[in-house]
């Protein structure tokens, strides 16, 4: 980035190249610079894989656990940023077996011929701290296979923290997921013992009353957990939305959902057996919760 502001500056001055009209004229520091420039990103490139290759279990751990985090808060990837990462990763590729020099490309080039050019047209720039052909030698010495083999050591080593995030954030998601799931069936044990005392209280309404409100109670539960449930689903909808947010796997909650439709959308009578039934049904599904906490 560096040498794109130089290079835009240094273009940009071009028209007003006379005494006092740019910084540029008659000036070396400019060379100097792009003599420079590749022994400092070389410098930099080595040091970042050392960097990188002492801490890759400490940067992949929590790059891992970064990832497991926003995993668990933030929804699905949608279509259109997936196709875009795409395009931008092959335009990546592209210029990379494209440009003469690079990694997928070895076709070599000489990076100092702008450098000879300019200084065999008038000399090489005075130099009064390190001499006029100190940093041209330095300069040479520096090749582009060089940036390929720092590029593969990058390489290397970001594999090394690729795994080790992957490895970290797959262990993380899944416990994070069963904190997630065991909070969630702390919150449907106690959910279906408020039913029990709903539907124990017959001074909360009929027999129908109380097995409606009872199962509206656990619906609540679910929404105020996240989960989308609406007004105009249906019984089966609700069905599936209480076993998928508690993990509940046994044959209770879809009895409890048959009676809860019949109370609701049936006009014969419904009375005090069908209440217990109800009860039994609620406590069917608190020890499933119960037996699963205690696994």
């Amino acid at each position: 980035m560096i040498g794109l502001v130089i290079l835009a500056f240094a273009l940009g001055s071009l028209p007003r190249g006379s005494p006092g009209g740019t910084l540029l004229f008659e000036s070396t520091w400019l060379l100097y610079l792009v003599y420079l420039g590749p022994v400092v990103i070389l410098g930099l490139m080595i040091a970042f894989v050392i960097f990188i290759a002492l801490n890759w279990r400490d940067i992949g751990a929590a790059l891992g656990f970064g990832i497991a985090q926003k995993r668990m808060m933030k929804k699905r990837r949608s279509r259109y940023s997936f196709f875009l990462s795409l395009v931008l990763w092959a335009i990546a590729i592209g210029v990379l077996f494209n440009k003469p020099g690079s990694i997928f490309n070895p076709i070599k080039t000489n990076s100092t011929t702008l450098v000879e050019d300019v200084t065999n047209q008038g000399g090489n720039p005075p130099n009064p701290f390190l001499g006029g052909s100190f940093l041209p030698a330095v300069s040479s010495i520096v090749q582009n296979d060089w940036f390929s083999l720092a590029f593969l050591g990058l390489l290397v080593v970001g594999g090394l923290v690729l795994v080790q995030s992957i490895r970290v954030s797959l262990k993380e998601t899944s416990e994070l997921k069963i904190e997630d799931l065991r909070a969630r069936q702390l919150e449907g044990l106690q959910a279906a013992r408020d039913a029990l005392k709903l539907i124990d209280d017959k001074n909360a309404g009929d027999a129908r009353s109380r097995i409606i409100t009872c199962y509206q109670h656990m619906v609540e539960v679910v929404l105020k957990l996240g989960v989308q449930v609406s007004s105009d689903q249906t019984a089966r909808e609700l069905e599936e939305a209480i076993r998928s947010t508690f993990f509940l796997k046994g044959s209770a909650t879809g009895d409890l959902t048959r009676l809860f439709e019949e109370a609701r959308y049936s006009l014969h009578e419904i009375i005090d057996e069908d209440t217990v039934h109800a009860r039994d049904y609620l406590e069917s599904i608190a020890e499933e919760l119960n037996i699963q906490l205690d696994n």
